[in-house]
């Protein structure tokens, strides 16, 4: 008895050895390298959009991570991808850690057209971390208004907060009306990002008609999933005088996909430079060594089919202020720009 006890014992340990090895994780720097790529086949909205497919920029690369096979190598190679192959604002490393391993060239944002304005002829009337609005010091009539970031209460799943985030909307607006005001600059030179949802209720306050103003793929399989996007006038709106919308190379994401909203308002002009070219949604990824990335879970385009990835969104009236705006001088060209135009 004492015999088969002993060797069901010695069985159920062989057993639970084995399945404890089955469900072992290969934490090497060679097997994130291939988890990075399998993210990029699977869901990589533009994978189909380069010049080269994932597996053969995946082969450019192979025999470093295997000849090595260590972290300082695999960070390399994807801030390499990063920064050159896919040079896509949507796809980068969110960790820390790989910055840190390898020497990063640094990027002045003056050089990127993605100075944010200094408000200097602008008489402010509201300010929060979402808006700044005000009237033209100028010329009173002429309003403004300042999308800092998008209230991600909007897109969720609160009913009060999405409430809150309506009414301050429609707040700043009715206060400018209330001023009244005859034209608007919409500026959206800024780092605005988030869901698809909520630009579109930001310009509904502005929009004067219902139209389709993006098409958006999502990856399934080696399919897409398309999808059209609707926009109709909703709450207290500015939809009859004439809007200029502004923008730059900090208009990205969630901020192009207002762009593609508002560009349908019929009375309308788009005064600045082109925006980032950061189409579409993202999706965070994690590898196994704890690093994070992002990545573009969708791809968003006009809807005549047009695509904007990495060229961004090109302005009817190009104009953009100097790299030394802000430091030796002060006046904001695009701003003057497009106060004449509405005068």
């Amino acid at each position: 008895m004492k015999r088969v006890k002993y060797n069901i014992i010695l069985l159920l340990s062989i057993i639970s050895f084995s399945c404890d090895k089955d469900l072992m994780v290969d934490t090497s720097a060679k097997a994130d390298f291939d988890l990075f790529f399998e993210y990029l086949e699977n869901d990589y909205a533009y994978r189909d959009y380069h010049s080269f497919t994932m597996a053969e920029l995946k082969q450019m690369y192979v025999s470093q991570i295997e000849n090595s096979n260590d972290q300082v190598t695999l960070a390399t190679i994807l801030l390499n991808i990063q920064r050159n192959e896919l040079n896509d604002p949507h796809v980068y490393l969110n960790s820390s850690e790989p910055y840190n391993l390898v020497s990063v060239p640094t990027v002045n944002p003056l050089d990127l057209d993605m100075m944010n304005p200094l408000f200097h002829e602008i008489t402010v009337k509201k300010s929060s971390n979402f808006y700044l609005s005000g009237t033209i010091t100028s010329t009173p009539t002429i309003g403004y208004l300042y999308i800092r970031a998008f209230n991600s209460d909007f897109g969720g799943t609160s009913s009060l907060g999405v409430q809150n985030g309506i009414k301050e909307i429609d707040n700043i607006l009715q206060d400018l009306l209330d001023n009244d005001i005859t034209s608007m600059i919409v500026d959206m030179r800024s780092f605005a990002g988030g869901t698809s949802y909520i630009p579109r209720y930001i310009a509904q306050r502005f929009i004067d008609k219902t139209t389709p103003y993006m098409i958006e793929h999502y990856p399934e399989g080696s399919a897409f999933i398309e999808k059209e996007w609707i926009i109709e006038p909703a709450g207290t709106g500015f939809r009859t005088g004439k809007i200029a919308l502004l923008s730059n190379g900090s208009t990205a994401s969630g901020g192009e996909m207002f762009v593609l909203a508002m560009l349908k308002r019929d009375n309308v002009i788009h005064i600045g430079s082109n925006s980032a070219g950061a189409s579409g949604n993202i999706v965070a990824k994690d590898l196994s060594n704890g690093w994070n990335f992002i990545l573009t879970n969708s791809r968003t385009e006009f809807p005549d089919g047009t695509q904007y990835f990495k060229v961004g969104i090109t302005p009817s009236i190009i104009i953009k202020n100097d790299s030394d705006y802000g430091q030796t001088y002060f006046n904001d060209k695009v701003m003057e720009k497009a106060i004449q135009e509405l005068q």
